[in-house]
């Protein structure tokens, strides 16, 4: 018995069903992909909630401090996330050695699985943040006193738990970045969009806009961690041009989301940015 093959009219008919459902497939699974590094992005954030909290209950209810000692040398030698042999500014920060790293699961700040562009320490000059994961901390109302003490006292301690006015309305970590010049650095940080003092503890415009460091790396979006633990997803909103680096903020998806004033950093009263009281 001779056995009869395909002709080339139904192989180019099951090769076009076979591209058909790839067409289908691809942007389900590209979706499935995205929301599994969201979630390890959230769980990543949850990890620094309960470390910062951990901290605080140890340190006569204080958060951890952003970076204590900043004024020192080109940028000091201590962060949350890690600490360096020297204040070079141009050293990686050794994740495991951080103020938080003690409350950590793995003694680290776990990296976000989507942020993998940026440009570390030894591969550009200015990578004076390196090891933060991709995550940056609300230094100038939880990681310090800015807003109620002069420098650099100010930088030594962060803010007591309860002096944040209202935890799920004040931001405490996001994703965040630095655009430099052509690429990106990480940033231990994320900015108010005032620079903050205690003479102006909601910012003041009359200096200008800070450089912004929220990072929208989950398709136009950010991961943001607020002071009563519950995280969420923020879309991009607004952002200069350049930063004082000559960084593209829209290039790298950097900016801000909501208002043009500190009410969502400031750990403080908001009722004086119009948010209703209670």
């Amino acid at each position: 018995m001779r056995r009869q093959g395909f002709t080339l009219v139904e192989l180019l008919v099951v090769i076009a069903i076979i591209g058909i459902l790839a067409g289908l497939l691809l942007p389900v699974l590209g979706r499935a992909r995205r929301q599994a590094h969201a979630v390890t992005c959230t769980n990543n954030l949850r990890q620094l909630f309960l470390a910062n909290t951990m901290y605080a209950d140890e340190h006569s209810g204080r958060y951890a401090p952003a970076a204590p000692d900043i004024d020192v040398g080109a940028g000091g030698t201590v962060r949350w996330h890690g600490k360096r042999i020297n204040a070079s500014g141009e050293e990686a920060f050794d994740p495991d050695q951080g103020l938080l790293s003690p409350y950590l699961v793995d003694g680290r700040v776990k990296e976000c699985p989507l942020f993998t562009e940026f440009k570390r320490a030894g591969e550009v000059a200015n990578a004076f943040e390196s090891g933060t994961g991709g995550y940056g901390y609300n230094m100038a109302y939880i990681g310090s006193g800015l807003y109620m003490q002069d420098w650099p006292e100010a930088l030594r301690h962060g803010t007591p738990a309860h002096r944040v006015f209202r935890p799920s309305e004040t931001i405490m970590f996001a994703d965040a970045a630095l655009p430099q010049d052509g690429y990106i650095i990480e940033y231990g940080f994320v900015e108010p969009p005032h620079p903050v003092s205690k003479d102006h503890p909601q910012g003041n415009p009359e200096w200008g806009l800070s450089a912004p460091s929220i990072h929208f790396r989950h398709d136009g979006r950010a991961m943001v961690l607020w002071c009563d633990g519950h995280i969420t997803s923020e879309r991009y909103d607004w952002a200069p041009e350049l930063n004082i680096y000559g960084g593209s903020n829209a290039r790298f998806g950097v900016g801000w989301f909501g208002p043009e004033d500190n009410r969502l950093f400031d750990s403080g009263p908001k009722e004086s940015y119009g948010v209703p009281s209670g």
